[in-house]
């Protein structure tokens, strides 16, 4: 047994880090095996020991003052007692305790044919922590890594990993740092002058400005339809209170405190309405959050169920072979059913998660307030899915087992160069190859009826334009003609600039061309052209598309008359939505150049 050096929560001897904060436990305390530890003292020896510690808190001499830290090691290891008593008696009753695993009985069984019930718990953790990780693009889930075995199965697949994300960041394909933008989309059409006669002047615009310091957030939409302003919308959340406005429909703007509006909606109450300005710190609670389960699957890979080999590896999909370090994981059904039982307690217990969970639980609320379903508080959810999870426990880890799970890392002069994963009838592997300059990353996949699929990615760097290639398929339906040259250091709101190009692979001529590059007023054009489309029948040759983007939004707020909505009942909100449902209806007509 373990002591966290920063938490003081206990941990098991194979953990890696700790489960509780996701410390590295390098430097922890094992009260097992402590220097000079005696032996777990009956009961009179610990009443001695707690005597001694009262003897040592009043002493103030040095030989006092050895009796006290004498005293505190009795009363770990006396901790170590209990802990083990406490499990026993759970073997007659089960015994709620966050510092051990459950002991639960399944009764169903799952169907052999199916997919094993313990995906439940682990895609709903594996999809928390891509988020983090895409969302900040850091090396948040194993830090500090050691030099152990099981420290390196991780550690090689978190550098690869991270590596991608900050380089998808410095290239422009993630961004989180937008708070204005504006983007207005355009269009014209080759051989039909009848549709471009509308497409002229004719443009769609949307707006939006988020003010985390004020909790606040704007959104505009509008459509211009040969030069005329034909649909205005709008709509803000200010510390909240909701508003919205659709000024080609309706004179006023319509307001109303968010936690009242929903109650009369749904008959429900709103304990907290959304908070804007916690945006930073929720960010810190998922990198804490990232952490803990990082350090819970870490519990997962032990010396027992990992092992090490030096052999020649095959890549399959790329056609090479190379002498590395084999690392081979393969868990048991008994560490697959503990990992899920702690996992279900870890989930139940998390006022983390439930927080994170509340604050993104308002779009659920909106569609209760519209009829679109209901949706439990986040607490019920997080209960509701830990019980899923220990009921799929059992079963899940005999699955995994049967099925002979087994996943792979292949590692050349400390660079991954492989990673498998398979069972009795999958198999789906990342492939890692250097040509010269070349870097070249293939996806391969195989199901049990022979199937087979793959995904390559080549490029390389020449100077600053990263040129490449992606192709795939599974012999029937295949990826060709897909190349791209990006422009490093040049990026819009959306992608970094350069050129990508996309041909048809059944060689009928049709072409899709996106260039992204410098637009007017400091602003970025996304601009696809669609060629070669007569071949399709489609009754013109090509089409122009432009998506112009900024990263700054001038949004006017509506002028119109203020109507506060925070008492509107149900029957009050439909009229007003049929109000609307009339004026878009009017709109429409517009649009077919109908007139009333």
């Amino acid at each position: 047994m373990k002591i966290c050096p920063n938490c003081g929560q206990e941990a098991q001897e194979q953990d890696l880090f700790c489960t509780n904060c996701g410390e590295k436990l390098d430097k922890a305390l094992n009260i097992a095996t402590a220097p000079e530890e005696p032996a777990a003292p009956e009961a009179p020896v610990a009443a001695e020991a707690t005597e001694a510690t009262k003897t040592a808190e009043t002493a103030k001499t040095a030989e006092a003052a050895k009796t006290a830290e004498a005293a505190k090691t009795v009363e770990a290891a006396k901790t170590v007692e209990v802990t083990e008593v406490a499990k026993e008696q759970r073997a007659e009753e089960p015994v709620k305790n966050t510092a051990d695993f459950a002991r639960y009985t399944v009764e169903e069984k799952t169907g052999k044919g199916g997919v094993p019930k313990v995906f439940i718990g682990i895609v709903a953790a594996v999809v928390l922590l891509l988020v983090g990780i895409f969302a900040f693009g850091k090396n948040l889930l194993f830090s500090g890594l050691g030099s152990s075995a099981e420290d390196r199965f991780l550690k090689y697949q978190s550098e690869y990993f991270n590596g991608k994300i900050k380089s998808m960041e410095e290239l422009g394909f993630i961004n989180q740092e937008t708070k204005e933008m504006t983007m207005v989309l355009t269009g014209e059409v080759d051989g039909r002058e009848e549709i471009n006669k509308y497409l002229e002047d004719s443009s769609l615009t949307l707006k939006a400005k988020t003010d985390p310091d004020k909790g606040s957030m704007q959104m505009s939409m509008g459509m211009q339809l040969m030069g005329s302003d034909i649909l205005d919308a709008y709509a803000e959340y200010m510390d909240g209170v909701v508003g919205f406005a659709l000024p080609a429909i309706d004179e006023h703007f319509y307001k109303g405190d968010y936690k009242t509006v929903i109650k009369n909606l749904t008959g429900e109450e709103v304990e907290e309405a959304p908070d804007l300005k916690k945006t930073k710190e929720n960010q810190k609670t998922l990198e804490k959050l990232l952490k803990k389960y990082g350090a819970l699957y870490a519990t997962l890979i032990t010396k027992d169920n990992l092992k090490v080999e030096k052999q020649e590896v095959s890549l399959d999909g790329l056609g090479q072979k190379f002498k590395g370090e084999v690392y081979t994981f393969t868990p048991k059904a008994e560490e697959v059913k503990a990992f899920l039982e702690k996992l279900a307690d870890t989930v139940e217990k998390d006022k983390d998660l439930e927080e994170l969970l509340e604050q993104g639980n308002y779009g659920s609320q909106i569609n209760d307030a519209m009829g679109l379903g209901s949706s439990l508080p986040a607490k019920e959810q997080l209960q509701e899915f830990a019980q899923k999870i220990r009921e799929a426990a059992e079963d899940s880890g005999q699955e995994i087992e049967d099925a002979n799970f087994t996943w792979i890392i292949a590692v050349e002069g400390k660079k991954l160069r492989q990673i498998k994963i398979s069972s009795n009838q999958y198999v789906c592997s990342l492939e890692i190859a250097k040509d010269g300059d070349k870097t070249i990353e293939q996806l391969n996949f195989k199901g049990g009826e022979g199937e087979t699929f793959y995904l390559k990615n080549e490029y390389a760097l020449k100077g600053k334009t990263l040129n490449g290639s992606i192709s795939g398929g599974n012999g029937i339906f295949n990826i060709t003609g897909l190349e791209y040259a990006i422009e490093t250091g040049k990026k819009s709101i959306l992608m970094p600039y350069g050129t990508y190009t996309v041909k048809d692979p059944t060689g009928m001529g049709g072409q899709a061309i996106l260039t992204v590059k410098d637009g007017e007023k400091n602003s970025s054009d996304h601009e696809l052209v669609l060629s070669g489309l007569e071949a399709y029948s489609m009754g013109l040759s090509g089409v122009k598309l432009n998506l112009n983007t900024s990263d700054k939004a001038d949004i006017t707020l509506p002028k119109g008359e203020v109507v506060d909505v925070s008492n509107y009942s149900e029957d009050d909100f439909y009229e007003l939505g049929e109000k609307f449902a009339q004026g878009f209806q009017r709109i429409y007509m517009n649009l077919l150049g109908v007139t009333e």
